[in-house]
């Protein structure tokens, strides 16, 4: 059997249908020629009708060229960028209908592109109904608010976006941006109640299941849950896009460093090889210190000591430049960190860093009323804690109807301040109405400081909810060592009281594996060889400053200030003068509780620099009364060898949680 010699569509000659014979071939011959006469005559007269038709069409063409549709070239210019060219055709097709929808979508959508927030907000709230309101018109209006400064109902424009049955690609994307921008650590107490993070996740799961986006969205899913703490998830997000298609990290705004970061997520994932694989994709990646330090890990997790060795020789001073960066490693818990370190291991398990969470059998330790407690907002109202079937519950009862929840995690330390989330029947969890705090004065029960909203309904006397996969992690982000396995008890940090020594010195899995193989970098975060100005930046200041927005307050003076003393630190001269050589760990040792110094060696602190027995900083003149701080600083002119703490960093009583905390803002005092 023979074919064609065509690759497509071939076909067996022998099958192949016979030639049909001509009409008219035969020895008469009139009756084919006849035939063929009559089929040339309607051939000519079909083709001439074609040309009439065609020349026709070409005519209406041309004459209606000049009169487009004004609507569709300005859908064209938008989706160009051409946003003026847009709007302005909108307004063209206005004057001649006023409610356009279609033309009335076009201009706001144009006039927030060009920052016309102002007249687009305008048209969505008086010209457009609720109906003609698409995702992307909650998308843009969200961004108007926001730059309008209220956050809060471009979050809720946002959330509306994402609701919507039908979102584009595009859409989603920006969807996640403006909620990743949103998310991470909240700015002010206020805003705790929104977690946009976890909207930007759910964004980036519809995006993942668009066609010809799956990678995209995977790749944005992966770096929200980082942000989220999951590396599990992360891990498992970045393998699918490795299995897809690994050349879709080059469409991303920088290919190397996403290419380290999925690294970094492997190898704290405990994968080494899919790791090490990511870095030897990256181009030149035997130039790069970055590189070889990650992968001398990549190789101390796979046991090959000689090539970790070789990498950690050809990284160079890489670790010595990023003392604080966190080892890319699995945890090990603080348990593994006895043996070696017993003193500062007995210290740390004194300190107050050990009691700042509660959970499971620890709950039952902690204070409880002996009676029902009146809300301080209606007397009416009653909370009360008691145990029942081994759990702690708080029962809330609002006239005749009775709100239960069983309370699920505690933070704060009993002998100062302690706040408790709880869960309710409907499996939503709330930030319970009373907190428990004790001072030298007293101690008592008090309405929460994240409660502060005066009840509008009966519902809300059992304290405000709050999302178990955001807030709550965001509550333990600064009060356990891994905030994602102090919730879901997964790893060997979660046997650890409550902030551990991998929170302040990162994962150890590395560094016991470096001393075991006796490598010269001892694969850990060192704070003492620091700077102090960086352990505070770097670490400190992680939790201990309750607004990130600190930098741009203007309202130092306001007593709200005195719970973030790592704002204070940062705006005091003794900070901004020092070169970054005064810090917390300046007068603070991290292992021990700040109360367990006295204020005298406090003070030696103080003195060690502003003393006149001191010398002027070398090449420099004897300081003034405003001078710089440091070796040489003027010596206080009211009392040179006591009284510093009292003075300039006194003690103040923070009515909303009856705690007496001393004001890291160091300045001097002006009646």
């Amino acid at each position: 059997m023979t074919t064609t010699g065509h690759r497509h569509g071939s076909v067996s000659r022998d099958v192949r249908p016979k030639p049909r014979p001509r009409v008219g071939t035969g020895k008469q011959g009139m009756p084919g020629a006849v035939g063929g006469k009559r089929r040339a005559t309607r051939f000519v007269i079909v083709a001439a009708l074609l040309v009439l038709v065609g020349g026709a069409i070409g005519l209406w063409t041309a004459w209606i060229r000049p009169f487009p549709d004004p609507l569709a070239q300005g859908r064209d210019a938008y989706h160009r960028g051409e946003w003026s060219t847009a709007a302005e055709s909108a307004r063209q097709v206005l004057k001649a209908r006023e409610l356009d929808p279609a033309a009335l979508r076009l201009l706001a959508r144009s006039s927030i592109r060009m920052g016309r927030d102002d007249l687009a907000l305008a048209i969505y709230t008086r010209r457009l109904g609720a109906e003609a309101i698409e995702a992307e018109d909650d998308l843009l209006r969200g961004i108007a608010l926001d730059r309008r400064g209220q956050p809060d109902e471009a979050l809720l424009a946002w959330e509306k976006a994402l609701e919507a049955d039908r979102v584009s690609p595009e859409i989603l994307e920006e969807l996640i941006h403006l909620f990743s921008e949103q998310g991470g650590r909240p700015r002010a107490l206020e805003h705790l109640q929104r977690h946009p993070i976890d909207q930007a996740a759910q964004a980036a799961e519809r995006l993942r299941r668009q066609p010809g986006w799956e990678s995209r969205g995977d790749l944005m899913l992966g770096s929200i849950r980082i942000a989220q703490n999951d590396i599990a998830a992360a891990t498992e997000s970045f393998r699918r896009v490795m299995r897809r298609d690994p050349r879709e990290l080059d469409n991303t705004r920088e290919p190397t460093q996403f290419r380290k970061s999925i690294a970094r997520t492997f190898l704290r994932a405990g994968r080494p090889t899919e790791g090490r694989e990511v870095l030897e994709s990256i181009p030149a990646h035997q130039a790069d210190r970055e590189v070889s330090w990650l992968l001398s890990r990549a190789f101390l997790q796979e046991g090959d000591n000689a090539r970790a060795r070789a990498m950690i020789a050809r990284a160079g001073a890489y670790r010595k430049d990023h003392l604080l960066e966190e080892e890319p490693g699995p945890y090990v818990g603080e348990a593994r960190c006895q043996p070696c370190h017993p003193s500062v291991f007995q210290d740390s398990l004194a300190s107050r860093h050990t009691r700042t969470y509660y959970r499971g059998e620890q709950l039952r330790s902690l204070p409880r009323p002996d009676r029902p407690l009146p809300d301080p907002t209606d007397p009416g109202v009653t909370h009360t804690i008691q145990e029942t079937d081994g759990r702690l519950c708080e029962e809330t009862r609002v006239g005749e109807r009775v709100f239960r929840a069983v309370i699920e995690y505690a933070f704060g330390s009993s002998d100062r301040y302690l706040t408790m989330v709880g869960r309710d029947a409907n499996e939503r969890h709330r930030i319970l109405r009373l907190s428990y705090y004790q001072t030298a004065a007293g101690k008592g029960w008090d309405r929460t400081l994240l409660n502060l909203e005066e009840p509008a309904h009966a519902e809300d006397f059992r304290g405000r909810p709050i999302s178990v996969c955001d807030d709550v992690i965001k509550c333990l982000y600064c009060h356990v060592t891994f905030p994602r396995a102090g919730r879901e008890r997964i790893g060997p940090e979660t046997a650890d009281r409550a902030i551990g020594c991998e929170r302040c010195h990162g994962p150890g899995a590395h560094h016991l594996a470096a001393i075991a193989a006796g490598l010269p970098d001892l694969a850990i975060v060192s704070p003492a060889d620091a700077s102090p100005r960086a352990v505070s930046e770097r670490q400190c200041n992680d939790c201990h400053i309750l607004d990130r927005s600190y930098a741009r307050r203007d309202d130092r003076e306001n007593p709200y200030w005195i719970r973030s003393q790592g704002a204070g630190w940062a705006w005091s001269r003794c900070n901004t003068e020092s070169g970054g050589a005064f810090g917390c760990v300046t007068c603070h040792d991290p292992h021990r509780d700040a109360r367990s110094t006295s204020t005298a060696e406090y003070e030696a602190k103080c003195l060690a620099c502003h003393s006149a027995a001191t010398a002027p900083l070398p090449g420099k003149p004897a300081p003034g009364p405003r001078s710089e701080t440091g070796p040489g600083a003027r010596a206080c002119p009211v009392n040179s060898t006591k009284g510093c703490i009292a003075c300039h960093m006194p003690v103040e009583r923070n009515e909303a949680s009856h705690l007496d905390l001393s004001d890291h803002y160091i300045r001097i005092r002006r009646p």
